[in-house]
């Protein structure tokens, strides 16, 4: 019986395995999808991802394979382009290759990786005590184990097991799109077209590719019908204004939806059980926080197992605690992620905000180290710093 099992192989999943493994944990990864596997959204990785993944010795080995990024060109209605330096390096890597990375660095440093699907936990009175999924071939099978993980993403069935799956306040959003080629030459910049309710983003992964999406309410995605790509290439030459759309264009492979972009729990711990990345909570993309938190969420729920394996009767202080530091800085970022969603939601505050950042840099690094976890996010929601934004 391995002393923890991890539901999912993303990010969040891989990264608390790697950990586990090298602090002498049995761990055993449960992941329904062979890799490397197409997953086109979170290619994005903010200075807090790449900070991360130098904690975890991946560092250069994910440079090699990514391209960098220099900063934002965001384009809000009615306004001139502000392009918004990163404060920290950035970078851009197909989610393909970073995701085979971290499992594979896993795997070597001694996690068991199994093909399989979750389909219910297992349980001892009140505790979990493991999973029980479906093997390749079909069969079921029952993983018992002293912890469980669920990284099993937005929608997570852990959290739904456990009864912490919530419904997600606010508008209901949906990404569609995929990689592109024939945007030309971007300049190490993400470019963002922002209107109302909606925006319109090219992710440039090297000279050639991007990851294009555009993010639109549900009742746009609706009224599409059966006509997504017209839909999507006709919302993206709005927000886009003459600037940007996907004339001349062309995608590589299928084209994704994604959504709705959101997913909301009570809690990330039950008695036995420990959620991370999206399973813990889902903040809007547009801000690019996912994977960074993906990464920060598996170093600090990796550490409070580690201890709790060592010493079973502080098990509910230690991942108490892990609980009350996930919640305390949902709560700042939600409300950061709010301030910009209203941004992106207002075009007066959108233009007002953009010619303020046009003239007090100052002010979008600070955003920008706020929301990549280079500095405190409360920071960027102090008082003094929202007047000199928006009044």
């Amino acid at each position: 019986m391995p002393d923890v099992v991890i539901v999912g192989g993303g990010p969040a999943g891989s990264a608390c395995a790697l950990a586990l493994a090298r602090a002498g944990v049995e761990v055993t990864v449960v992941e329904r999808r062979a890799f490397p596997r197409r997953k086109v959204c979170g290619e994005y990785l903010n200075g807090g991802a790449v900070a991360a993944l130098d904690d975890l010795g991946l560092g250069e080995r994910v440079r090699a394979v990514a391209a960098p990024l220099v900063g934002i060109r965001l384009v809000p209605p009615g306004a001139p382009s502000l392009e918004l330096p990163f404060p920290t390096p950035a970078l851009a890597c197909e989610r393909a290759t970073l995701d085979a990375l971290l499992l594979e660095a896993a795997r070597a440093a001694g996690a068991r990786v199994l093909r399989a699907g979750a389909e219910d936990l297992v349980r001892d009175g009140d505790r979990v005590a493991g999973v029980v999924v479906r093997d390749e071939a079909g069969e079921p099978r029952t993983l018992r184990a002293r912890v469980t993980v669920g990284a099993d993403g937005s929608g997570s069935l852990v959290a739904r097991k456990l009864g912490l799956a919530r419904v997600p306040r606010g508008k209901r959003r949906f990404a569609v799109g995929g990689h592109y080629a024939g945007f030309g030459e971007l300049g190490g910049h993400v470019e963002m077209y922002v209107g109302t309710g909606a925006y319109f983003a090219i992710n440039p992964l090297d000279a050639r590719h991007a990851n294009v999406m555009v993010v639109v309410p549900d009742r746009d995605l609706a009224s599409w019908s059966g006509a997504v790509d017209e839909g999507m290439r006709g919302r993206a030459a709005q927000l886009g204004r003459g600037h940007r759309s996907f004339e001349g264009a062309r995608r590589v492979g299928p084209r994704v939806s994604v959504g709705p972009l959101a997913f909301d729990v009570s809690g990330v711990a039950a008695p036995g059980a420990l959620l991370i990345g999206d399973a813990a909570g889902f903040l809007n993309p547009f801000t690019g926080q996912g994977v960074f938190l993906a990464l920060r969420g598996a170093r600090d729920a990796a550490a409070a197992i580690v201890a709790s394996l060592a010493d079973p009767g502080r098990e509910d202080a230690l991942v108490g605690a892990y609980a009350d530091r996930r919640a305390a800085d949902f709560r700042v970022r939600r409300r950061l992620t709010k301030l910009v969603d209203l941004l992106v939601d207002v075009p007066a505050l959108a233009r007002r905000a953009g010619s303020r950042l046009r003239s007090r840099p100052e002010l979008g690094r600070t955003f920008l180290g706020a929301l990549a976890g280079t500095i405190a996010p409360e920071r960027a929601l102090a008082p003094g710093l929202l007047g000199r934004l928006v009044l």
